[in-house]
């Protein structure tokens, strides 16, 4: 894990622990890493394998993966691959001597990170480092958001579902009523409900909120949402 120090600096949320992972079949490679990123303030965990690494983590795990691209067995790329299709949502950088073009856009293809050539200088790997653990962290602060989101969501009835795409296409309780052939009281009712149960306190922070959600669920294209927010106006 992080020292103190480190996540202050860093201005990681208190709760995000993150580690550096290292899978290298070479063991003084590995060791040697392992006592660098120990310098830099971070708790390194060396993997002899990828079969080893995928065996003795799961895909909750956080912080950044660094793979060499050969190693006997599985392979950094392979690796990666196994890691996609298990649900592993963590960066991932590939470490090695023999880059060319056709590894390296097979690595970036497959969601690398980077792919660093060996040797390479210390703080470089160290940059690489620091970024992946920024964007791992970013990345699930969003996913926490979304799943906050979410759950607010899903306690609309589908009655205040079809009010509140209308209300964020900019049409006024007038008009939806006219649209949906009822009251205007009972939309204005809809609408303070959908208020409430997104605990904001008028349409234009619902429509931030729906934005916000907008721009997080295109960085993380598995997510859906019952709610349309391709485009719309906020009501005047």
């Amino acid at each position: 894990m992080a020292t103190n120090l480190m996540i202050n600096q860093l201005r990681l949320p208190p709760d995000y622990f993150p580690r550096v992972y290292i899978v290298d079949d070479d063991e003084a490679v590995r060791s040697s890493i392992i006592e660098l990123i120990g310098s830099m303030g971070f708790q390194a965990m060396g993997y002899p394998s990828a079969e080893d690494f995928i065996s003795k983590t799961d895909n909750q795990i956080c912080g950044c993966v660094l793979s060499d691209l050969r190693m006997l067995g599985c392979n950094g790329i392979e690796l990666l691959k196994l890691m996609n299709s298990t649900g592993y949502e963590i960066p991932f950088i590939i470490l090695s001597a023999y880059v060319d073009v056709t590894n390296t856009v097979a690595a970036m293809s497959e969601g690398a990170l980077t792919v660093l050539e060996k040797p390479y200088p210390e703080q470089e790997l160290w940059d690489c480092i620091i970024t992946a653990i920024l964007l791992n962290s970013e990345q699930r602060q969003g996913r926490s958001w979304l799943w906050e989101f979410q759950n607010k969501e899903k306690r609309l009835t589908p009655a205040e579902s079809e009010v509140m795409k209308l209300l964020l296409k900019g049409c006024s309780n007038k008009s939806i009523s006219h649209l949906l052939e009822l009251s205007q009281r009972t939309i204005v009712m809809r609408r303070k409900s959908i208020l409430q149960k997104f605990e904001v306190e008028n349409l234009i922070d619902l429509t931030k909120l729906i934005t916000k959600a907008q721009i997080i669920q295109k960085q993380f294209p598995p997510w859906s949402s019952m709610v349309d927010t391709d485009s719309f106006q906020q009501d005047s």
